[in-house]
């Protein structure tokens, strides 16, 4: 399946509050419906057809089937993923849970006087289709041909952008970073020097009440196996995870040891370049951690080994010319003089090509009147001439040789009977694995200090995320959701 790079990806900007509104929650944790897989066109999102289901029901809008199942087949599309009847289960709740979170959001949005006028929808989907290097039309038809419908992107587009402008009224508020906390980090920093450090990406689910846990765990495993199964975690990051990195895929950026808490830290501390995390539980959620490399703080020399060379071809085994025996016939044209050996070879190509047996062979050579031509019987293929051996044990059983012409005519050969023991190679050796090069000792004075400005940014993100999220859990708190079954 063709993959189209997640919604969240075209707001992904370099202002915190733009990182915070691509990183917005996605997924409201409610009671998961067990909603059917049968295909629907279906309304646009928000609206409902005169015999449509509902799947869930936000204060007093409603969230139909066909809005599920066409964001399910967006979701398919944007992780790669195979659109099976398992997928589509294992996405189910999540998607579900991602659509209440965007009526929330839209309604909060519409409470506060937020509008997002219709063309900067369009611009947004235009730059979504530049980042996946096709026009508008080509982005379109590729929806079509998976059975989205428009209006189910310009909706996750329209409540995108309506909760960024929600938000970014709120970091002007709340959002203040002071330099002792800047300074704070920079000592953080220097202290971890030689520690280890992790290039990290994350999809995160927040557990906003206890007996939500047992549903989101559920949801996160559902993740980690599709990503198992070969699922894009990028694009499964940016569709589905709750942080602020969701726009990039996920991505944490290295991440040294005591920057996260305490059961991130240990579970990073287990784990190697290239590892999957199974779900791990902190006080604000479940997180899935994929470690794309690991160093100690300061070195640029990555902890992945270098490459392995391409696995070269088995030997195959080779046939026992010593050993091997063959019941051969043959059939022979004789060529009275020289002038004439381009006739028989013509004559003897038109028998070959009417050959399609031995049986056929046998009594065509009977028919010829020669008694050179006829059954040879058994002979060992090291006694024939060497010209003739690996044609002995070559040609398949059954079917005539090509012609073979002599001074003295034509002769076609068949091989009805064949026993050939073969010789097994060494087997290969194992190719030894490559150990990662040790990377260089690190002085602390080549060690470059990322400026305060970058640090007060990272600040500002990781304070303008859990305020977002906290924001949609007072939201949902106070809303009447109720999913239908």
């Amino acid at each position: 399946m063709q993959s189209l790079r997640a919604v969240r990806s075209a707001f992904a900007v370099a202002t915190a509050c733009a990182l915070l509104a691509a990183g917005a929650p996605a997924a409201a944790q409610t009671r998961a419906p067990n909603a059917p897989n049968a295909p629907v066109g279906g309304p646009a999102a928000g609206t409902q057809g005169p015999a449509e289901r509902i799947a869930a029901v936000v204060n007093d809008e409603v969230v139909s089937l066909s809005d599920v199942h066409a964001r399910i087949r967006l979701a398919l599309l944007n992780a790669g993923a195979q659109d099976s009847a398992e997928t589509r289960q294992r996405l189910t709740p999540q998607v579900l849970r991602q659509l209440i979170d965007e009526r929330l959001q839209l309604q909060e949005a519409k409470r506060l006087g937020v509008s997002v006028p219709a063309k900067d929808i369009d611009e947004a989907i235009g730059r979504i289709a530049e980042q996946n290097r096709m026009g508008r039309p080509q982005l379109e038809a590729l929806l079509k041909t998976q059975n989205v419908p428009l209006s189910t992107l310009r909706e996750q587009v329209r409540a995108l952008l309506s909760w960024q402008r929600v938000m970014q009224r709120r970091i002007r508020q709340e959002v203040v970073i002071g330099d002792e906390e800047i300074d704070a980090v920079m000592q953080r920093i220097k202290a971890n020097i030689g520690k280890p450090e992790y290039l990290v990406a994350e999809i995160f689910l927040a557990v906003d009440s206890p007996d939500q846990d047992e549903e989101v765990r559920r949801n996160a495993d559902r993740l980690v196996e599709e990503v198992r199964r070969g699922g894009n975690f990028a694009a499964l990051a940016r569709q589905f995870s709750q942080s602020a990195g969701a726009a990039a895929g996920g991505d944490m950026g290295w991440v040294r040891t005591g920057e996260l808490n305490a059961e991130l830290d240990k579970t990073l501390s287990t784990m190697r370049a290239g590892q999957l995390s199974a779900p791990v539980r902190t006080a604000t959620g479940y997180h899935v951690l994929l470690v794309r490399d690991q160093r100690p703080f300061g070195s640029t020399a990555s902890s992945a080994p270098p490459p392995a060379p391409p696995p070269q071809p088995r030997p195959q085994p080779k046939p026992d010319l010593a050993k091997a025996k063959v019941n051969m016939k043959q059939i022979v044209i004789p060529a009275p003089s020289k002038e004439e050996l381009k006739t028989v070879q013509a004559q003897a190509e038109k028998l070959r090509k009417s050959i399609k047996s031995c049986a056929d062979f046998d009594e065509k050579a009977r028919a010829m009147g020669i008694p050179e031509s006829g059954d040879m019987g058994t002979m060992r293929v090291k006694d024939l001439a060497p010209g003739l051996q690996q044609l002995a044990v070559g040609i398949p059983l059954g079917q005539p040789s090509p012609v073979l012409m002599s001074p003295g005519g034509a002769i076609i050969l068949i091989v009805c009977k064949r026993d050939v023991p073969m010789i097994e190679p060494p087997p290969a050796p194992e190719p030894q694995p490559v150990a990662a090069p040790a990377p260089p000792p690190i002085d602390p004075k080549d060690i470059k200090m990322p400026p305060r400005e970058e640090i007060e940014r990272d600040l500002i993100n990781e304070r303008a995320d859990l305020l977002a999220r906290r924001y949609l859990r007072d939201l949902r708190r106070t809303a009447f959701v109720e999913v239908r079954n």
